[in-house]
């Protein structure tokens, strides 16, 4: 655990936090709470920041000419409010990884909130919208992760978020230390998992690292910074995932027997139909390198890029 830097996360605060739910609910999280270890976590809950009481009439989102947020019961028209809240939030955040939001809120949902014609009907439209936090969120941080507690179920999604967050992390810890140095180290340690998302990309961020022209060190970083979030903004695809894993077996090949190396390429091959089998590769090629005493690749975060316990589920379902 001591290895990881804390990710800093905004999360929807009636995720297990407090009962801010419309209803007065708490709503359980085993994800989060399976974080709560290992991540700092800022707490928001739009609706009651904006002076909506628990419980609450419930809000929603219409749809008739331009995208509004009222209060059926009351009539309250409350879109002002909202955005200029969520503007002035996110203004004054600093200092953080992603977000982990509300699925169908009004306010936090990312693409899943029923979205009515009128304040009054019960019937909706056949489509779904961001809630107004949200729209705030991908405007302000199109590049940074953001998932809500349902989308975490999906083993890549949530993969992905895990992987993002933790390499943030360990980039503003080096960016502490502000020296090439440090960067250095960072981009070393990361190069493979750089390799798996974008090849090109992870070779131009070594041209930015290799500061051949001997810019300050503050917009090295900075232009580092930037080339970071654009190549971890899509998951990694399986083809340069693969590419990866080989560039790692390479440098433990050669201490093993043609039938261990049979063995992992043809698992391999097998990711292509079952991503879940990537995890064990990773852990079978961590451990050659501890035993093989191949430090490079022991120290490859794409290995592990972040802690494995809780990313996983016990019997019943639940993340441990």
């Amino acid at each position: 655990m001591s290895k990881f830097p804390r990710p800093i996360i905004v999360v929807s605060k009636c995720l297990g936090f407090a009962s801010c739910r419309y209803d007065g609910q708490v709503i359980p999280s085993s994800f989060v709470e399976s974080m709560k270890p290992f991540v700092d976590f800022i707490c928001v809950c739009p609706e009651c920041e904006i002076g909506l009481g628990v419980p609450r009439d419930p809000i929603r989102i219409v749809l008739d000419g331009k995208k509004r947020l009222v209060q059926p019961a009351t009539g309250i028209e409350l879109t002002q409010k909202m955005e200029r809240f969520a503007d002035s939030y996110l203004e004054e955040l600093d200092d953080f990884d992603g977000f982990i939001l509300k699925s169908r809120s009004p306010s936090c949902g990312m693409g899943t909130t029923k979205v009515y014609p009128n304040a009054e009907g019960k019937n909706w439209l056949n489509s779904e919208e961001n809630g107004f936090f949200a729209d705030a969120v991908f405007n302000k941080y199109p590049h940074l992760p953001a998932v809500d507690e349902v989308q975490v179920n999906d083993l890549l999604i949530r993969d992905h978020f895990l992987t993002v967050v933790f390499t943030l992390s360990s980039f503003r810890e080096a960016s502490s230390l502000m020296s090439m140095h440090s960067l250095i180290e960072y981009h070393t340690r990361n190069k493979l998992l750089l390799m798996a998302y974008d090849k090109q990309l992870m070779l131009s961020m070594g041209n930015v690292v290799a500061n051949r022209e001997k810019r300050p060190v503050e917009m090295v970083f900075g232009e580092y910074l930037d080339l970071l979030l654009q190549i971890l903004s899509k998951p990694a695809e399986t083809g340069s995932t693969i590419n990866a894993m080989l560039h790692s077996f390479g440098y433990i090949s050669r201490y093993l027997g043609a039938q261990e190396k049979f063995i992992f390429l043809q698992k391999l091959q097998g990711y292509r139909e079952d991503s879940s089998v990537l995890l064990e590769l990773k852990e079978r090629i961590l451990s050659w390198s501890l035993q093989f005493n191949v430090e490079y690749i022991s120290e490859q975060t794409f290995l592990c890029p972040y802690p494995q316990k809780f990313a996983c589920r016990d019997q019943n379902g639940n993340f441990r």
